[in-house]
C-alpha cells in the first residue's frame, strides 16, 4: 500500500494555514500582554494620584493640633480641597467612610450622606463595600466595576483605586474609565491581524 502523499498545493495551504494560526495566536497574546502593562500602569499612575488627597487630609489633619483647629472644621476643609481636585479628563476624587456612607462626591453630591451599602454596580457588585474591605485588609488597592459614564446610555468599567486614611475612618477614591483601553486593545489586535492577512496574501 503506497503512503499517502499530500499534493504540493495542499502543502502549500497546510503552511499558509499554520502560519495565519500562528500570527492569530500572537495577536491574542499581544493584546494580552498590552492589556496587562496598560491597567498596572493605570493602577500605579492612580496610586500616585491618591497621595495628593491624602497628603491634603494628613495636612488638615495635623492643624488640628498645630493650630489647634477644631476636627470638624479640619475635616471639612480637607473634603473641600479634595472635591476640588482634577486631573486627565475631568476625574476627581471621592470620600467615603467605612460604613461606609458618602461624606464627598464632587460629581454625585446627592449622594453625600447616604449609606452605600445597597450601592451595586449592574453586575451586583457592592462597590463601596468593596473599597472599604480592601482599605481594612491591604490599606490601599484596586476596585473593577462598572459606573455611569456621562454621554454614555449603559455603565462603563471603570478602575479605582482607594487608600484609607485611619484618623478620620476615611476612604479616599479616585478612578478612570477603561473603554479607552480596551479601544487601545483592539486597535493594536486590528493592526497585527491586518498585518498577517497582508502577509499571507
Amino acid at each position: 500500500m503506497k503512503g499517502f502523499r499530500f499534493s504540493v498545493g495542499l502543502r502549500i495551504y497546510c503552511i499558509i494555514g499554520l502560519s495565519f494560526c500562528g500570527l492569530v495566536g500572537l495577536a491574542v497574546m499581544q493584546a494580552n500582554n498590552l492589556a496587562i502593562s496598560l491597567k498596572e500602569q493605570r493602577e500605579l499612575e492612580l496610586g500616585h494620584l491618591t497621595q495628593i488627597a491624602l497628603g491634603i487630609a494628613k495636612e488638615e489633619y495635623d492643624a488640628t493640633g498645630r493650630d489647634r483647629a477644631s476636627d470638624d472644621l479640619a475635616r471639612k476643609r480637607a473634603a473641600d480641597r479634595i472635591s476640588k481636585l482634577r486631573y486627565g479628563n475631568g476625574d476627581y476624587f471621592w470620600i467615603n467612610d467605612l460604613g461606609p456612607r458618602m461624606i464627598m462626591h464632587p460629581i454625585k453630591p446627592e449622594l453625600n450622606g447616604q449609606d452605600l451599602t445597597g450601592n451595586k454596580d449592574p453586575n451586583g457588585k457592592q462597590l463601596f463595600v468593596e473599597f472599604v474591605n480592601v482599605v481594612k485588609k491591604q490599606g490601599s488597592g484596586t476596585v473593577d466595576y462598572q459606573w455611569p459614564k456621562p454621554g454614555k446610555d449603559a455603565p462603563q468599567p471603570k478602575l479605582s483605586y482607594v487608600t484609607g486614611f485611619e484618623p478620620w475612618g476615611w476612604v479616599l477614591g479616585t478612578g478612570v474609565y477603561m473603554d479607552d483601553l480596551q479601544t487601545q486593545v483592539w486597535e493594536s489586535t486590528r493592526k497585527v491581524a491586518i498585518t498577517a492577512l497582508i502577509v499571507i496574501g
